[in-house]
Protein backbone atom coordinates (compact mmCIF):
# COMPACT_ATOMS: atom_id res chain seq x y z
CA UNK A 1 0.00 0.00 0.00
CA UNK A 2 1.02 3.22 -0.74
CA UNK A 3 2.48 5.61 2.23
CA UNK A 4 2.10 9.13 2.54
CA UNK A 5 3.05 11.45 5.44
CA UNK A 6 0.73 14.05 6.95
CA UNK A 7 1.21 17.33 8.68
CA UNK A 8 -2.35 18.23 10.08
CA UNK A 9 -4.14 20.35 13.43
CA UNK A 10 -6.72 22.99 14.23
CA UNK A 11 -5.87 26.21 12.86
CA UNK A 12 -3.27 28.29 13.72
CA UNK A 13 -1.30 25.64 15.22
CA UNK A 14 1.33 26.11 13.45
CA UNK A 15 1.27 22.75 10.99
CA UNK A 16 2.22 24.87 7.80
CA UNK A 17 5.63 25.96 8.93
CA UNK A 18 6.42 22.25 10.29
CA UNK A 19 4.70 20.95 7.25
CA UNK A 20 7.49 22.43 5.30
CA UNK A 21 10.28 21.73 7.50
CA UNK A 22 9.82 18.28 7.13
CA UNK A 23 9.37 19.03 3.55
CA UNK A 24 12.64 20.35 3.25
CA UNK A 25 14.45 17.14 5.46
CA UNK A 26 12.89 14.98 2.96
CA UNK A 27 13.50 16.23 0.30
CA UNK A 28 9.70 16.44 -0.37
CA UNK A 29 7.27 19.01 -1.76
CA UNK A 30 4.04 20.63 0.17
CA UNK A 31 0.77 18.60 -0.85
CA UNK A 32 -1.59 21.28 0.76
CA UNK A 33 -4.64 20.11 2.34
CA UNK A 34 -7.04 22.97 2.65
CA UNK A 35 -10.64 23.70 1.14
CA UNK A 36 -10.16 27.23 0.78
CA UNK A 37 -6.45 27.66 -0.55
CA UNK A 38 -8.07 25.41 -3.92
CA UNK A 39 -9.29 28.70 -4.86
CA UNK A 40 -7.52 31.20 -7.13
CA UNK A 41 -7.36 34.85 -5.61
CA UNK A 42 -8.39 33.59 -2.46
CA UNK A 43 -5.07 34.66 -0.51
CA UNK A 44 -5.10 36.66 1.98
CA UNK A 45 -8.01 35.18 4.10
CA UNK A 46 -6.80 31.45 3.61
CA UNK A 47 -3.19 32.22 4.74
CA UNK A 48 -1.90 30.53 1.71
CA UNK A 49 1.85 31.08 1.37
CA UNK A 50 4.04 33.19 -0.22
CA UNK A 51 5.69 33.35 -3.71
CA UNK A 52 8.66 33.57 -1.43
CA UNK A 53 7.78 30.35 0.90
CA UNK A 54 6.55 28.48 -2.60
CA UNK A 55 10.42 29.09 -4.44
CA UNK A 56 12.07 27.71 -1.49
CA UNK A 57 9.57 24.74 -0.88
CA UNK A 58 7.56 23.85 -3.73
CA UNK A 59 3.31 23.76 -2.89
CA UNK A 60 1.27 21.89 -4.89
CA UNK A 61 -2.95 20.91 -4.98
CA UNK A 62 -3.29 25.05 -4.11
CA UNK A 63 -4.97 27.20 -7.14
CA UNK A 64 -7.14 24.60 -8.70
CA UNK A 65 -9.75 26.55 -9.90
CA UNK A 66 -11.15 29.93 -10.16
CA UNK A 67 -13.60 31.14 -7.10
CA UNK A 68 -17.26 30.34 -9.50
CA UNK A 69 -16.19 26.48 -10.03
CA UNK A 70 -17.35 23.68 -8.45
CA UNK A 71 -15.37 21.83 -6.38
CA UNK A 72 -15.54 18.79 -3.63
CA UNK A 73 -13.25 16.43 -1.50
CA UNK A 74 -13.98 13.87 -4.47
CA UNK A 75 -12.27 16.68 -6.71
CA UNK A 76 -9.20 16.87 -4.49
CA UNK A 77 -8.78 13.90 -3.58
CA UNK A 78 -8.64 12.81 -7.99
CA UNK A 79 -6.10 15.62 -7.74
CA UNK A 80 -4.01 14.33 -4.89
CA UNK A 81 -3.81 10.76 -6.35
CA UNK A 82 -2.93 11.76 -9.92
CA UNK A 83 -0.07 13.64 -8.66
CA UNK A 84 1.35 11.49 -5.84
CA UNK A 85 2.54 8.49 -8.25
CA UNK A 86 4.88 11.62 -10.03
CA UNK A 87 5.32 13.84 -7.37
CA UNK A 88 6.50 12.70 -4.03
CA UNK A 89 5.16 14.99 -1.62
CA UNK A 90 3.59 15.74 2.52
CA UNK A 91 0.08 16.47 3.15
CA UNK A 92 -0.35 20.10 5.05
CA UNK A 93 -3.45 21.30 6.41
CA UNK A 94 -6.13 21.22 8.34
CA UNK A 95 -8.97 19.81 5.97
CA UNK A 96 -9.72 16.61 7.24
CA UNK A 97 -12.06 15.43 5.29
CA UNK A 98 -10.06 15.86 2.12
CA UNK A 99 -7.19 13.86 3.56
CA UNK A 100 -9.62 11.34 4.38
CA UNK A 101 -10.79 11.54 0.85
CA UNK A 102 -7.71 10.87 -0.32
CA UNK A 103 -6.49 7.85 2.19
CA UNK A 104 -9.67 5.93 1.90
CA UNK A 105 -11.34 4.29 -1.53
CA UNK A 106 -15.24 5.86 -1.99
CA UNK A 107 -18.01 4.00 -1.43
CA UNK A 108 -20.85 4.05 -3.67
CA UNK A 109 -21.73 7.37 -1.88
CA UNK A 110 -18.91 8.68 -2.84
CA UNK A 111 -17.80 12.65 -3.44
CA UNK A 112 -18.97 14.18 -6.85
CA UNK A 113 -15.71 15.20 -9.00
CA UNK A 114 -15.93 17.82 -11.52
CA UNK A 115 -15.61 16.36 -14.14
CA UNK A 116 -18.42 13.45 -13.96
CA UNK A 117 -21.33 15.51 -13.11
CA UNK A 118 -24.72 13.35 -14.13
CA UNK A 119 -22.71 10.12 -14.04
CA UNK A 120 -25.05 8.94 -11.38
CA UNK A 121 -28.16 10.33 -9.75
CA UNK A 122 -26.49 11.04 -6.23
CA UNK A 123 -23.85 12.74 -7.77
CA UNK A 124 -25.16 16.63 -7.23
CA UNK A 125 -28.03 17.43 -5.32
CA UNK A 126 -30.99 18.78 -7.72
CA UNK A 127 -31.06 22.49 -8.36
CA UNK A 128 -34.62 22.63 -6.88
CA UNK A 129 -34.34 20.25 -3.77
CA UNK A 130 -30.83 22.52 -3.04
CA UNK A 131 -33.05 25.75 -3.83
CA UNK A 132 -35.98 24.69 -1.20
CA UNK A 133 -33.96 23.65 2.04
CA UNK A 134 -31.89 26.29 1.80
CA UNK A 135 -35.14 28.87 1.87
CA UNK A 136 -36.22 26.65 4.75
CA UNK A 137 -32.74 27.16 6.50
CA UNK A 138 -33.31 31.12 5.63
CA UNK A 139 -36.18 31.21 7.86
CA UNK A 140 -36.01 28.83 10.05
CA UNK A 141 -32.34 28.45 11.33
CA UNK A 142 -31.14 24.94 12.03
CA UNK A 143 -34.09 23.73 10.16
CA UNK A 144 -31.74 21.34 7.84
CA UNK A 145 -30.23 19.55 10.44
CA UNK A 146 -33.18 18.98 12.62
CA UNK A 147 -34.97 17.42 9.70
CA UNK A 148 -31.54 14.98 8.94
CA UNK A 149 -31.64 14.12 12.79
CA UNK A 150 -35.44 12.74 12.84
CA UNK A 151 -34.41 11.19 9.10
CA UNK A 152 -31.09 9.94 10.14
CA UNK A 153 -30.01 10.67 13.45
CA UNK A 154 -26.49 8.82 13.00
CA UNK A 155 -25.38 10.86 9.74
CA UNK A 156 -26.54 13.77 11.45
CA UNK A 157 -24.51 14.06 14.90
CA UNK A 158 -21.31 13.63 12.06
CA UNK A 159 -22.77 16.92 10.53
CA UNK A 160 -22.22 20.37 12.22
CA UNK A 161 -25.31 22.23 11.99
CA UNK A 162 -23.85 25.51 10.28
CA UNK A 163 -21.97 22.76 7.08
CA UNK A 164 -25.26 23.15 5.13
CA UNK A 165 -23.39 21.67 2.19
CA UNK A 166 -22.96 18.54 3.80
CA UNK A 167 -26.71 18.98 5.49
CA UNK A 168 -28.08 19.23 2.09
CA UNK A 169 -26.17 16.46 0.40
CA UNK A 170 -27.47 13.71 3.14
CA UNK A 171 -30.63 15.31 3.03
CA UNK A 172 -31.28 14.66 -0.62
CA UNK A 173 -29.14 10.88 -0.56
CA UNK A 174 -31.90 9.82 2.36
CA UNK A 175 -34.59 11.01 0.33
CA UNK A 176 -33.09 9.57 -2.90
CA UNK A 177 -32.90 5.86 -1.29
CA UNK A 178 -35.86 5.94 0.50
CA UNK A 179 -34.11 5.72 4.16
CA UNK A 180 -31.43 6.60 6.16
CA UNK A 181 -27.95 7.38 4.45
CA UNK A 182 -26.11 5.88 7.31
CA UNK A 183 -27.54 2.16 6.59
CA UNK A 184 -26.23 3.04 2.94
CA UNK A 185 -23.33 3.45 4.03
CA UNK A 186 -22.97 0.68 6.27
CA UNK A 187 -23.61 -1.76 3.54
CA UNK A 188 -21.09 -0.49 1.26
CA UNK A 189 -18.15 1.44 3.50
CA UNK A 190 -14.80 2.98 2.17
CA UNK A 191 -11.53 0.57 2.10
CA UNK A 192 -8.05 2.20 3.05
CA UNK A 193 -6.00 2.40 0.20
CA UNK A 194 -2.74 4.60 1.88
CA UNK A 195 -1.15 3.87 4.62
CA UNK A 196 -0.98 7.12 6.72
CA UNK A 197 1.72 8.38 9.28
CA UNK A 198 -0.14 11.67 11.03
CA UNK A 199 1.44 13.80 12.83
CA UNK A 200 -1.37 16.21 14.91
CA UNK A 201 0.20 19.33 16.24
CA UNK A 202 -2.20 20.37 18.75
CA UNK A 203 -1.26 22.97 21.30
CA UNK A 204 -4.70 23.00 23.27
CA UNK A 205 -7.80 24.85 23.11
CA UNK A 206 -5.78 27.80 25.76
CA UNK A 207 -3.09 28.49 22.79
CA UNK A 208 -4.77 28.48 20.07
CA UNK A 209 -7.11 31.64 21.54
CA UNK A 210 -4.29 33.87 21.11
CA UNK A 211 -3.12 32.68 18.26
CA UNK A 212 -6.42 32.75 16.34
CA UNK A 213 -6.84 35.83 17.00
CA UNK A 214 -3.27 37.79 15.88
CA UNK A 215 -3.56 35.49 12.92
CA UNK A 216 -7.13 37.07 12.12
CA UNK A 217 -5.43 40.68 13.06
CA UNK A 218 -2.86 40.50 10.78
CA UNK A 219 -4.65 39.06 7.43
CA UNK A 220 -6.64 42.19 8.38
CA UNK A 221 -3.69 44.42 8.34
CA UNK A 222 -2.31 42.51 5.28
CA UNK A 223 -5.55 43.79 2.88
CA UNK A 224 -7.80 41.20 3.55
CA UNK A 225 -11.35 44.09 2.92
CA UNK A 226 -9.57 44.99 -0.33
CA UNK A 227 -9.01 41.27 -1.27
CA UNK A 228 -12.55 40.60 -0.65
CA UNK A 229 -13.92 44.16 -2.56
CA UNK A 230 -11.22 43.11 -5.82
CA UNK A 231 -13.31 39.47 -5.61
CA UNK A 232 -16.69 41.14 -5.24
CA UNK A 233 -15.98 43.45 -8.38
CA UNK A 234 -15.41 40.58 -10.01
CA UNK A 235 -18.54 39.05 -9.79
CA UNK A 236 -17.87 36.63 -6.72
CA UNK A 237 -20.87 36.63 -4.74
CA UNK A 238 -22.73 34.65 -1.70
CA UNK A 239 -24.21 32.25 -3.96
CA UNK A 240 -20.37 30.64 -4.81
CA UNK A 241 -19.17 28.44 -2.25
CA UNK A 242 -15.85 30.09 -2.20
CA UNK A 243 -17.46 32.98 -0.78
CA UNK A 244 -19.16 31.11 1.72
CA UNK A 245 -15.44 29.74 3.19
CA UNK A 246 -14.72 30.68 6.83
CA UNK A 247 -13.82 33.97 6.79
CA UNK A 248 -14.95 34.99 3.52
CA UNK A 249 -18.59 35.16 4.19
CA UNK A 250 -18.04 37.45 7.18
CA UNK A 251 -15.78 39.46 5.16
CA UNK A 252 -18.53 39.74 2.35
CA UNK A 253 -21.01 41.01 4.97
CA UNK A 254 -18.79 43.82 6.14
CA UNK A 255 -17.68 45.03 1.85
CA UNK A 256 -21.57 44.50 1.05
CA UNK A 257 -22.96 46.74 4.59
CA UNK A 258 -24.27 44.37 6.45
CA UNK A 259 -22.19 44.70 9.31
CA UNK A 260 -19.13 46.86 10.59
CA UNK A 261 -15.63 45.86 10.69
CA UNK A 262 -15.63 45.51 14.37
CA UNK A 263 -18.39 42.61 14.53
CA UNK A 264 -17.49 41.03 11.19
CA UNK A 265 -13.41 40.57 13.15
CA UNK A 266 -15.36 39.03 16.35
CA UNK A 267 -17.46 36.90 14.46
CA UNK A 268 -14.13 36.10 12.15
CA UNK A 269 -12.29 34.88 15.59
CA UNK A 270 -15.80 33.21 16.88
CA UNK A 271 -16.03 30.99 14.11
CA UNK A 272 -12.54 30.25 13.59
CA UNK A 273 -12.34 29.03 17.56
CA UNK A 274 -15.83 26.69 16.93
CA UNK A 275 -13.74 25.54 13.65
CA UNK A 276 -10.65 24.74 15.64
CA UNK A 277 -12.69 22.76 18.12
CA UNK A 278 -14.12 20.66 15.18
CA UNK A 279 -10.68 20.38 13.74
CA UNK A 280 -9.37 18.48 16.87
CA UNK A 281 -12.25 16.01 17.48
CA UNK A 282 -12.01 15.14 13.71
CA UNK A 283 -8.49 14.19 13.57
CA UNK A 284 -8.69 12.07 16.69
CA UNK A 285 -11.46 9.30 15.28
CA UNK A 286 -11.76 10.02 11.57
CA UNK A 287 -8.64 8.11 10.67
CA UNK A 288 -8.65 4.28 12.04
CA UNK A 289 -5.40 2.58 11.27
CA UNK A 290 -3.29 5.49 10.87
CA UNK A 291 -0.37 5.72 12.99
CA UNK A 292 -0.77 8.79 15.08
CA UNK A 293 1.61 11.18 16.97
CA UNK A 294 0.34 13.78 18.64
CA UNK A 295 2.58 16.42 19.88
CA UNK A 296 1.79 20.29 21.82
CA UNK A 297 4.58 21.54 19.70
CA UNK A 298 7.12 21.65 16.67
CA UNK A 299 9.54 20.58 18.72
CA UNK A 300 8.21 17.43 19.43
CA UNK A 301 8.46 16.25 16.11
CA UNK A 302 8.47 12.61 15.96
CA UNK A 303 11.82 12.72 13.68
CA UNK A 304 13.02 9.43 14.13
CA UNK A 305 9.34 7.70 13.86
CA UNK A 306 8.90 10.08 10.70
CA UNK A 307 12.12 8.98 9.16
CA UNK A 308 11.58 5.65 9.56
CA UNK A 309 8.21 5.89 7.98
CA UNK A 310 9.61 7.40 5.18
CA UNK A 311 12.40 5.09 3.78
CA UNK A 312 9.34 2.14 4.19
CA UNK A 313 10.36 0.70 7.68
CA UNK A 314 7.59 -0.50 10.45
CA UNK A 315 5.31 2.06 10.70
CA UNK A 316 5.07 1.96 14.78
CA UNK A 317 2.14 2.42 16.76
CA UNK A 318 0.18 5.41 18.10
CA UNK A 319 1.70 7.80 20.29
CA UNK A 320 0.99 11.22 22.17
CA UNK A 321 4.10 12.99 22.54
CA UNK A 322 3.81 16.12 24.62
Amino acid sequence: MRRAIAIVGPTAAGKSELGREVARRLGLCVFVCDSVKVYRDLDIGSGKPSAQLQAEVPHRLIDLVDPDAPFSAGDYANAALSLMPHVPGVFVGGTGFYLRQVAWTPSTLREPTHDDEGDAPTDRVPVDVEATWREAERTDAGAMWRALDRIDPTTASQIHPANLVRLVRNLWLCEHFGKPVSQVRAADPPAPRLALLLVVLDPGPEVLVGRIERRVDAMLAAGWRTEVEMLRAAGYHAGHKSMQSLGYRQMLDLVEGRTDLASARAEIIAATRRYARRQRTYFRHQFPGANIHTIASAAACPWDAIDTFHSGGAPGAESIDR
